[in-house]
């Protein structure tokens, strides 16, 4: 299929503060091998050099314009672009990401042989521990809206455990219809700045007939220091609810809404539980280290006392993540064996992510951390 038989495709790129990151996204995306395509900059008050850099981009690319507004936020900088958008294709780039040289030939091409409204891909999450893709929980495929209604909208939202969808949530792996995609901001809630993802692209999904699942992924989505450490705002449980009752309008106005409400309420477990973990696991004094531990890591457990047992509950009371093995230096011990608990040479003979040190006392945590560094393992795997 020749290029020229193909739509424009307009790409968003909303902009707050973004100059450590933004040539690099910015120069990916202009290294496209698809070339029937718009940039469009949305800088949203930003007060560092990057609305400087959007301007200088726009002034030697007649792909890119750049909006300038005051700062509304996410949704809002998002709804702008789109109406300034002149493709009827329109994907999203965030500005401390960058993508793959083919990443809308992928998309568009897709779309175009398909016919379809939407198509979903995987992204590959980037951080200091490196580079790890992540797909959608159901398989690839074209679904037409019989198959929408029975393979996706049950489990589209949440799907067997903890943090878990059936379809990534992200805005930004997936491209959409411009017209589809207008009348998912048209009532949005501008209140929501945590979810917002969540807000568009699942009332999308119910409004499409035609969606592609690709295994694909050409989106690197950045995880950096400042993103990490950025704690919840005091008025997050306010934005839950307003997330809430905003999903809840979209999802009770569909004719899938018994499958869908459940869902909701499970994923708003998750969003309450990233606020106030040790409620939510309903801890008096240990607290397995989630913030340092990503979801779906492959861990070993090292400490069969109580620090390692109340681990291990928390663990497997919101299904976080897989314990690959538990070991502990006693695990010669009768109550330990039952309980399943190994000895070091676990570690030779299975694969894990990380090794969590679930000891009370400081010196003794230490003093494992030294035998196992000495045993060759990085160090950047232990978590103390």
């Amino acid at each position: 299929m020749k290029e020229k038989c193909m739509e424009k495709v307009s790409v968003i790129i909303p902009v707050y503060n973004g100059e450590i990151y933004l040539r690099e996204c910015m120069e990916s995306v202009l290294r496209q091998s698809f070339g029937e395509f718009e940039v469009i900059l949305v800088d949203d008050g930003s007060t560092d050099s990057s609305g400087r850099i959007c301007d200088e981009y726009a002034g030697r690319n007649g792909k890119v314009k750049v909006i300038h507004k005051e700062n509304e936020g996410l949704i809002c900088a998002r709804a702008d672009g789109i109406r300034a958008a002149q493709g009827g294709l329109i994907t999203f780039v965030d500005a401390d990401d960058w993508v793959e040289a083919d990443f809308l030939d992928v998309l568009v091409r897709s779309m175009a042989e398909n016919q379809a409204d939407i198509v979903m891909t995987g992204c590959i999450r980037e951080s200091a521990h490196g580079s790890e893709i992540l797909r959608n929980s159901i398989p690839d495929g074209v679904y037409e809206r019989q198959r929408l209604s029975e393979n996706i909208f049950p489990r589209m939202l949440h799907h067997e455990g903890f943090y878990r969808f059936g379809i990534l949530p992200y805005l930004w792996n997936k491209i959409y219809r411009k017209e589809i995609l207008q009348s998912c901001y048209t009532h949005i809630d501008t209140r929501i700045y945590d979810g917002e993802d969540v807000a568009v692209v699942f009332p999308y999904l119910l409004k499409a007939e035609k969606a592609v699942i690709l295994s694909e992924a050409k989106y690197h989505y950045r995880i950096h220091d400042k993103a990490m450490t950025a704690g919840k705002k005091s008025d997050y449980y306010e934005n839950c609810c307003h997330l809430y009752l905003y999903l809840a309008g979209e999802f009770n106005r569909s004719e899938y809404s018994g499958a869908l409400m459940p869902q909701l309420d499970a994923y708003m477990r998750m969003m309450v539980w990233q606020k106030n973990q040790k409620s939510y696991i309903e801890a008096e004094k240990y607290v397995f280290p989630f913030g340092k531990v990503p979801p779906d890591s492959a861990v070993v457990l090292y400490g069969a006392g109580v620090v390692g047992q109340t681990y291990r509950h928390q663990i497997e009371k919101i299904n976080y993540c897989n314990i690959t093995a538990w070991v502990d230096k006693n695990y010669r011990q009768r109550e330990l064996k039952r309980m399943g608990v190994r000895g070091m040479e676990a570690l030779e003979d299975i694969e894990y992510q990380f090794i969590v040190i679930a000891i009370e006392n400081r010196q003794t945590a230490e003093a494992v951390l030294a035998d196992l560094t000495g045993r060759g393992i990085d160090r950047e795997k232990i978590i103390i």
